[in-house]
């Protein structure tokens, strides 16, 4: 995982496999099509999500086997190899708040990246570790340059400020099995990407999680609205003035994604 100093880079930060492709991934592909370093951390293996067919796998096999899900995935969005942070699956706010924190703040010096995309306050689902991630992440975007926080000896590359931070927001690929579950309201819709050209490879990315059978789209209906239908962001900084909503990350460059359409913001979540 080594930064281009020529691309132009977004780091994306989510809990478990999966949660990348679900909520981002034709952004992602879109992103990379367009010649960005796309880095990806992932905070757990998912070693405790469903297993159905897999419940004879012990929980560090159904953690490789979820690694090399998510690993396949990232191939077909076309970025980077993922990173694990290796933390618990269900306990990231128990036991790896501290230990999360740093190496994200890490990961930001080295990258550099303009734009960081995660959870809102909400985790689209409610799920403890989506919400926990959140605040660790946002925490990381605001001290990666403070040497305070983390010194420059201990993390070998200079502190550094990336220009955004994005919330994903549900979309019509989020499964019903997943509906907002916490007390937390979703922030407002800022941005709408897209991603309609990349929508079949976002499709395929998904069908890497064979373990995951049971969030896989099989009606017909529910298919083609992940076909036609944008991603959906917040953008967290710089803080939103309730203009205009943005169709791109980062609005000064986005001339150089390939040439789109633009699609419908889904307004309801």
């Amino acid at each position: 995982m080594k930064p281009n100093e020529k691309s132009r880079r977004i780091l994306a930060v989510f809990a478990h496999p999966d949660d990348e492709t679900f909520l981002a991934g034709g952004t992602l592909a879109k992103y990379a099509a367009a010649d960005w370093q796309i880095f990806l951390l992932c905070a757990t293996h998912g070693e405790a999500g469903r297993r159905g067919e897999y419940d004879h796998l012990t929980k560090e096999q159904f953690a490789s086997l979820r690694q090399q899900e998510l690993e396949a995935a990232a191939r077909t969005l076309g970025i980077q190899r993922p990173l694990f942070l290796d933390c618990a699956d269900q306990q990231l706010a128990q036991d790896c708040w501290a230990s999360a924190t740093q190496e994200i703040i890490h990961a930001i010096r080295r990258i550099r990246p303009e734009v960081v995309i995660t959870f809102g306050p909400d985790g689209i689902s409610g799920h403890p570790d989506h919400v926990a991630l959140s605040q660790i992440v946002t925490t990381a975007f605001w001290t990666a340059d403070q040497t305070s926080v983390l010194p420059v000896e201990s993390s070998e590359f200079p502190p550094f400020a990336p220009s955004r931070l994005y919330y994903v927001l549900r979309s019509a690929s989020v499964p019903r099995c997943c509906e907002a579950k916490g007390s937390i309201e979703a922030p407002p819709l800022t941005t709408v990407i897209d991603i309609r050209e990349y929508s079949v490879r976002k499709l395929e990315a998904m069908r890497c999680y064979q373990s995951q059978k049971h969030l896989q789209p099989e009606d017909p209906a529910i298919v083609e609205s992940i076909l036609k239908a944008p991603e959906n962001f917040h953008r967290a900084v710089p803080a939103w003035q309730g203009l205009a909503l943005e169709r791109g990350l980062f609005p000064q460059s986005d001339s150089t994604l390939p040439p789109s359409s633009a699609a419908e913001p889904m307004l309801k979540r």
